[in-house]
């Protein structure tokens, strides 16, 4: 990675860039223009609080362990979105009372990005410390 870049990362992906046991796939992009993602956020079914950098914590930084993670794969340690709201819902067989969406755009400042736009999925691996800014939970009736 050029220059001192993995300084601006989590410690749980710093660590692992040192060691050189984390690289991010080929086709990340580290500058890019905003990209409006979907996600899924975990929140009660009367919970509309702000989207936070909480509701952006990846496999890695909530310390998932499931039997089909794997833990070498660098999305385990970046951020699940979606280029389309009906993607998500598919996905994650939506309605359901305990999750909503959230949409906003994908920036660089806030990290490097995978777009694939064959299947749709963003993998976003956020930088330390950032703020999420601009996502809002989308209105059920969408």
């Amino acid at each position: 990675m050029e220059n001192d870049n993995y300084l601006k990362f989590p410690d749980i992906i710093r660590k692992k860039i040192v060691c050189g046991e984390f690289s991010f796939p080929k086709g990340t992009c580290f500058s890019y223009e905003p990209i409006q993602g979907f996600r899924c956020i975990q929140r009660a079914e009367d919970d509309f609080e702000a989207v936070s950098r909480k509701d952006f914590m990846s496999y890695a930084e909530m310390n998932i362990n499931r039997r089909r993670v794997d833990k070498n794969d660098p999305h385990y340690y970046g951020v699940s979105l979606f280029l389309n709201k009906e993607s998500v819902e598919n996905a994650l067989k939506f309605p359901r009372p305990n999750k909503k969406i959230a949409v906003g755009k994908v920036y660089s400042e806030a990290g490097p990005a995978e777009v694939n736009r064959e299947t749709g999925h963003i993998c976003w691996w956020l930088y330390d410390n950032v703020e999420i800014k601009g996502f809002s939970i989308v209105a059920e009736e969408e």
